[in-house]
């Protein structure tokens, strides 16, 4: 969840706005509730702008504009530095009708912005520190699923459980942020992936961002449809190639889950390509692996032999036959972030001889076999993997990725447990947290950082 910085109010009565509209014919007695204006704003900017509209309500059209305008001016998030490593992050939405969330950014939640009384600015405040770096788009005017919403300030009862159906309504209102030009994708039509804003405060980590090197050509990739006899479905998959600067050094091999999100929505060919370029890695070859859709996901990246067996008996031969240079075992990376990240860990303790290096960002390792077990599953998997080669592992947890369920169960809690296990099991390991949420946006970097650790030209 967000560091708050806003104090709730007790609120005496439930108040509802002029515009509050009946839902559809079936949910006849449903009535959205007010927004919330239970919370006080702790930033500067949003103090002033509160100040003006209560001592000067008859001017509160002008006030607004000249607060969009700055706004507009200055780009958001709104930034406020505290101290040398801390400061407040203010989200800020103009003009929704009942509700805004924030999908993303410094939470492992959807978070609710608030309405600034008497005002059409809908803000939502956080406390960061300077390194973090993230992602985040709005989900707006959310439809009503069940009564959740008819509810003042819903996300301030404790009382209040939230359906899976009405959390994942986000999805049917998401919006990026008109005031911050820093997206994924440039293209606002483009919905294959879902395009969010990108925010990265100024100790956030290095990285090689291709965006800023409009002049570096985009590499080609090839375009392949996989059939698997084992798992009965089709896939994409692409593969890349940089050049080979020194005809002396070997190619690295790195095989990416969730295939597309890296190659087109975070373009990690044009990076690798920049990267060779300038020394800092030897040449490489990836392949980018898809899902056959969004659905089918969670059930092949969750560990089972069905899966394994497509890796094994089908996939890393198919990339064998149709990589441009021979694939060393010795320099095969598997990677892959959430779910990814936990496929990719059981994939390669279950083929020790054919991967060397594993780099799970964020790995799912909250998921176990059994509901009601106490130890995630990935220790439980190491605890029953024999004694095997040695590998190197690149294993990495962000900030705000612990659990909303108040329990140890989480990518926070748990990465750091799977690495000492790892370890005990005389693995090279290296553990490292970073200050982010659950984002693309920071995978990124740490995609780089892990390659780079493993094989930075000396």
């Amino acid at each position: 969840m967000l560091k708050s910085v806003s104090v709730p109010l007790l609120c005496t009565a439930i108040l509802f706005s002029p515009w509050v509209l009946a839902e559809s014919a079936t949910q006849t007695q449903q009535q959205y509730a007010a927004p919330c204006e239970a919370v006080i704003p702790q930033s500067q900017l949003l103090k002033k702008i509160q100040g003006q509209l209560k001592s000067q309500p008859q001017k509160s059209a002008p006030i607004l504009n000249s607060f969009w305008k700055q706004v507009t001016q200055h780009g958001t998030p709104y930034i406020e530095k505290l101290d040398a490593d801390h400061s407040r992050m203010i989200f800020l939405w103009r003009g929704a009708a009942h509700n805004v969330r924030l999908i993303g950014g410094p939470s492992n939640d959807h978070e609710w912005l608030t309405r600034l009384p008497n005002s059409d600015i809908w803000f939502k405040e956080a406390i960061v520190q300077n390194s973090f770096i993230g992602s985040y788009s709005f989900a707006v005017d959310l439809p009503m699923v069940d009564d959740y919403l008819s509810h003042y300030c819903p996300q301030l009862n404790p009382k209040l459980k939230e359906s899976r159906s009405q959390r994942r309504a986000v999805l049917q209102v998401q919006k990026t942020d008109p005031y911050n030009p820093q997206r994924f994708l440039a293209d606002l039509k483009q919905n294959q992936f879902r395009n969010e804003n990108i925010v990265a405060l100024a100790q956030a980590p290095q990285y090689i961002n291709p965006t800023l090197f409009p002049h570096h050509a985009q590499p080609t990739l090839e375009s392949y449809t996989f059939n698997s006899q084992i798992l009965k479905n089709q896939r994409k998959i692409q593969i890349y190639q940089s050049k080979r600067l020194d005809p002396k050094q070997a190619y690295i091999t790195a095989i990416f889950f969730d295939g597309e999100q890296y190659a087109q929505l975070l373009n990690v060919p044009k990076a690798l390509d920049i990267l060779v370029e300038q020394g800092k890695l030897p040449p490489i070859q990836a392949i980018f692996v898809s899902p056959p859709n969004e659905q089918i996901r969670p059930k092949e990246l969750t560990p089972n032999p069905e899966f394994s067996a497509f890796f094994q008996d089908e996939l890393l031969p198919w990339i064998d036959a149709h990589v441009p240079n021979s694939r060393d075992p010795q320099k095969t990376v598997l990677l892959g972030s959430s779910l990814g990240g936990l496929s990719s860990a059981y994939l390669a303790l279950q083929n020790p001889q054919q991967i060397s290096h594993v780099v799970p960002l964020s790995g799912s390792f909250w998921w176990t076999p059994n509901i009601e077990d106490k130890m995630n599953g990935m220790s439980q998997l190491i605890a029953k993997t024999p004694n095997q080669p040695k590998q190197h592992w690149y294993i990495s947890a962000n900030s705000y990725e612990s659990s909303r369920n108040n329990n140890d169960l989480s990518i926070l809690e748990t990465s750091p447990i799977v690495a000492q296990d790892l370890k005990a099991k005389a693995h090279d390991v290296t553990y490292k947290n970073y200050v982010g949420g659950h984002s693309y946006a920071i995978w990124q970097v740490i995609l780089q950082d892990a390659l780079l650790h493993f094989f930075r030209n000396k």
